[in-house]
């Protein structure tokens, strides 16, 4: 089942013309900013760009069916951003223009998008990245007073107790 979803999410997907090229090739209403626009034509492009990436990822997994998993759960993540973005894409150049606070919040629905995907194009490179540990060592050198060194160490283990000088049958027990 597992590797049937992922053969089916290798498979290239169709050629779609990106929203980018047809957004500038209509002529956007005047009620709608052309930077605006340009803006999220922009951000389409990284969000379409985002399963190609991803996709592209797929073979560094190899057959490591973890490592697999993880690129396509990504991968699947950026394919549903880009069925959202292309319906905020629609809302902002439709005709008639929608209000401006549906155009600013369309807007910045299709930035979050662009910043996801950049994000989830991210963990699926972590996903088969092959450096999984976290911890790292540093060195640090430090100078200590004298006036500190001088001190007895608090963490040293207290001495030993010994036999008394005299009697033979007492134990002293030093003082840290």
């Amino acid at each position: 089942m597992f590797f049937l979803l992922l053969r089916l999410l290798t498979v290239p997907a169709p050629m779609v013309a990106p929203v980018a090229a047809t957004a500038t090739a209509v002529r956007p209403p005047a009620a709608i900013d052309v930077a605006t626009l340009r803006d999220a034509g922009a951000d389409m492009a990284t969000i379409e760009a985002g399963p190609r990436k991803i996709r592209a990822l797929l073979p560094a997994a190899g057959d490591r069916a973890v490592y697999a998993g993880c690129v396509a759960q990504r991968l699947v993540e950026a394919q549903a951003q880009i069925a959202i973005a292309r319906d905020e894409m629609q809302r902002l150049s439709a005709d008639p223009p929608p209000p401006a606070a549906d155009r600013a919040h369309a807007r910045n629905r299709i930035a979050l998008l662009a910043q996801r995907t950049r994000d989830v194009e991210r963990a699926a490179l972590h996903c088969v990245d092959e450096d999984d540990s976290t911890i790292s060592a540093t060195r640090k050198e430090t100078q200590v007073p004298p006036a500190i060194q001088r001190r007895p160490d608090p963490t040293r283990p207290p001495p030993m107790p010994y036999p008394a000088p005299v009697g033979g049958a007492s134990v002293v027990i030093p003082e840290p």
